[in-house]
């Protein structure tokens, strides 16, 4: 009788641990699981007119992308700018595919360890065209770890985590990603940076401007390269083209008005080509300039003379060897 009473007892108590189990799956699990979202930003991107970004502290001041029709601009302050290709499109792809891979924190003291308090953190907001806010992000430090793939070169990756946080919330999420990269940077670095862009192979034609008398035209007459009156070396020619099919200028020079003519021009023409005219103007100091291109006909940049202006200006001499 009693072992029977004993089983009975085993059986109720087992019976009761089952349901308590029960009990755990069915409400604690889901609850925890409801504290990740699935997604951290929902937006329509066609009803955004504006995104603003407010980088952190050291990263100077806030600019705003401002849409016009289905024309993006870039502003800070008085500045009105055209943005870098792609931009806007990247930060939405970044942010809608920003998704929290844990929960790290509902502690309000630990914001400044992860750099998501308001000098730390880089915002990220966006609003419609009436000025509603549609959302808005907080993107503080980020972490990196290298990972074994034997498909990659040198047989390992890079693995990123950001930590952010929505400002009216109290919760610190990680998610996979660069972002502080990727959404961080300061007013030129969102910037439209062309200055040059050209297939050189498309190229026939440079007219060289400079003071004196040492203008010179770069032409090909049939295959042959000439430079003024002389055969230029091939090698030094091919170099030189491929060293100006692509050129981003570095530092803008916002408000510059230039006073009288260039120092030094170049006109490159070519098939499937249209002009493009180079002009250097001198800036005080020595060996400074200022440069513009008919590519980006509103912008200037600056450059030392052992950077852009000696990739750009030769002399002929440097085509027939007889000279830089």
């Amino acid at each position: 009788m009693s072992n029977r009473f004993n089983n009975r007892r085993l059986l109720i108590i087992l019976g009761g641990l089952l349901m308590l189990l029960l009990v755990t799956v069915i409400v604690k699990i889901p609850k925890e699981k409801s504290t990740l979202k699935d997604r951290i930003v929902d937006l329509d991107t066609a009803d955004v007119y504006s995104i603003k970004i407010s980088p952190k502290s050291s990263g100077g001041k806030s600019f705003e992308f401002v849409r016009e029709n289905i024309k993006w601009s870039i502003k800070q302050e008085s500045i009105v700018a055209v943005p870098r290709t792609d931009a806007v499109r990247n930060i939405f792809s970044e942010i809608l595919s920003v998704k929290p891979q844990r929960l790290v924190s509902v502690d309000k003291t630990k914001w400044k360890e992860f750099e998501l308090t308001d000098s730390l953190a880089t915002r990220i907001s966006f609003f419609s065209k009436r000025g509603k806010k549609l959302a808005d992000l907080m993107i503080g430090k980020f972490t990196y770890k290298q990972v074994s793939n034997p498909y990659s070169y040198g047989g390992n990756d890079i693995e990123g985590t950001s930590f952010v946080r929505l400002p009216d919330n109290k919760e610190i999420y990680a998610v996979d990603g660069f972002l502080a990269f990727s959404l961080g940077g300061n007013f030129n670095d969102w910037r439209d940076r062309s200055f040059l862009k050209c297939n050189k192979n498309d190229i026939t034609r440079i007219t060289f401007t400079f003071p004196s008398d040492s203008s010179y035209i770069l032409q090909k007459k049939d295959s042959l390269w000439k430079a003024g009156e002389f055969t230029a070396d091939s090698l030094n020619t091919v170099n030189y083209l491929n060293s100006i099919g692509f050129i981003e200028g570095e530092d803008f020079q916002d408000g510059f008005q230039p006073v009288g003519s260039p120092l030094y021009t170049m006109t490159i023409e070519g098939n499937n080509l249209l002009n493009i005219s180079v002009k250097c103007y001198p800036e005080t100091g020595k060996d400074k300039y200022i440069f513009n291109s008919s590519m980006n006909p509103e912008i200037y940049f600056f450059g030392n003379k052992n950077g852009m202006f000696d990739k750009l200006f030769k002399s002929s001499g440097y085509f027939t060897k007889k000279g830089r």
